[in-house]
């Protein structure tokens, strides 16, 4: 009963930074690994769970939503793909192969916090674009954590979009693709439920009210809490499979 509790208590937290500027599932993995969870399962519970709180960060601009839809729509329909894709090869690898990569997927989830993202001059090249988004896709489907932060990364090269809505624009993308891969998760009959159940909760509310209390944070404390958490979990699942 207890480790629901803390997962739902970081539930809440996963779903503001969620909210605010993605990566917070990097947190909620390891986690849910700590309690017993195959990589697999841990994987995909993670996933079911902090999906919503890209969809309940987007409340307050629910009246948008089809302006950002008609303008993000064909990045949508890559990512979407990509995602799919991903989610049937997380699905079909072989469980031992997964644990092998596992430690490498979350520090190249950590790094991409440490990678300062810097706008083009003028129209970055659709090809490019696509190339990335596509591949931010595939990596949430396959893992997940710090997909957000790819995204924003990936728009934030284009100097014509307006800052202000990119982060609006990051969590529908990640919200619509997520959703996807999820709908594959759920009949793959490798979820811990009460654990999807308490995170999901835990991230829905994080994602309606922590944000604005999350939108306080110092960047450098923000950076400094999920790259400090996804490198020590990084280290100590490289212990785990490798040196153990």
């Amino acid at each position: 009963m207890l480790e629901y509790i803390v997962i739902f208590l970081v539930g809440i937290l996963v779903g503001a930074i969620n909210g605010l500027a993605g990566g917070g599932s990097v947190i909620s993995y390891p986690v849910l690994l700590a309690t017993g969870m195959s990589p697999v399962s841990a994987a995909i519970s993670n996933a079911l769970g902090v999906t919503p709180a890209n969809f309940f960060a987007l409340i307050s601009v629910r009246h948008q939503l089809r302006e950002f839809f008609h303008e993000y729509k064909k990045l949508i329909y890559i990512s979407i793909l990509g995602s799919v894709t991903g989610a049937f090869l997380l699905l079909n690898v072989p469980p031992g192969v997964f644990e092998k990569m596992v430690p490498f997927l979350l520090l190249f989830a950590s790094f991409s916090f440490l990678i300062k993202a810097k706008p083009i001059r003028g129209a970055r090249h659709d090809l490019w674009e696509k190339i990335g988004i596509a591949a931010s896709g595939l990596y949430c489907g396959y893992f997940g954590p710090g997909q957000g932060v790819m995204v924003l990364a990936v728009l934030a090269r284009d100097a014509r979009r307006d800052p202000k809505r990119l982060n609006t624009a990051k969590n529908f993308v990640v919200g619509c693709t997520s959703l996807l891969s999820n709908i594959v998760y759920l009949f793959s009959g490798r979820a811990v439920w009460p654990a999807v159940i308490s995170l999901l909760v835990g991230a829905s509310i994080g994602g309606t009210y922590g944000g604005r209390y999350a939108a306080r944070m110092p960047a450098t404390l923000y950076r400094a809490l999920i790259t400090t958490v996804g490198f020590g979990a990084s280290l100590w699942l490289f212990w785990k499979y490798y040196l153990a």
